[in-house]
């Protein structure tokens, strides 16, 4: 239905008479009443509906990699694997600490990295749990200790680090990205 202004009598798109009432409608939209359907309230509204995204859209969207990892596992397996990540690196963290105190701080992974690298993993793997997501992080988290107790020179310590810390930041985005197209519905 059309109309020029308010107060004047507008056709809609079928040639039924409709009239602007005097007040406004929702979200300040003119109510107009229908003479066909024996002056019945209709709304006009400027909202458009979208056509529904093909499979090929939402995968461009989240790309490959978030979409194979936001496969969800089941309830216990998830529950049990995140369970296993989070009491590993307990330990680890355990050892490294003993090992710091005890003054062989070079026997084991260094306490400070074990620390966030721990922390990181297993908040992910538990909030994760039911997709397989956290892989990234976990890869991200062991090659960081691995490049933290390997001689390098001091240039290539300090890049490899920065590498490894952002693959370990960049699976904690891949997981949250995963995690939440997990919990969308799948047609």
């Amino acid at each position: 239905m059309t109309h020029e202004r308010e107060g004047e009598a507008g056709v809609s798109g079928d040639g039924v008479l409709a009239w602007p009432h005097r007040t406004r409608g929702v979200k300040g939209l003119p109510v107009l009443t229908d003479a066909r359907a024996g002056g019945r309230i209709v709304v006009v509204t400027t909202h458009i509906i979208a056509e529904p995204r093909t499979e090929n859209e939402i995968d461009d969207e989240h790309g490959g990699l978030v979409r194979s990892l936001s496969a969800t596992v089941p309830p216990m397996l998830g529950n049990l694997l995140a369970t296993l990540v989070v009491l590993f690196t307990l330990v680890l963290g355990v050892i490294s600490l003993v090992a710091t105190w005890s003054g062989n701080a070079e026997a084991f992974l260094p306490l400070f990295q074990m620390t966030v690298a721990g922390t990181v993993v297993s908040l992910n793997a538990l909030y994760a749990r039911r997709t397989f997501s956290y892989v990234i992080t976990l890869i991200g988290a062991i090659l960081w200790l691995w490049v933290s107790v390997t001689p390098f020179q001091p240039f290539f310590q300090v890049v490899l680090q920065a590498v490894t810390v952002t693959l370990m930041l960049f699976g904690v985005v891949f997981s949250l990205a995963a995690v939440t197209l997990s919990k969308k519905p799948r047609f």
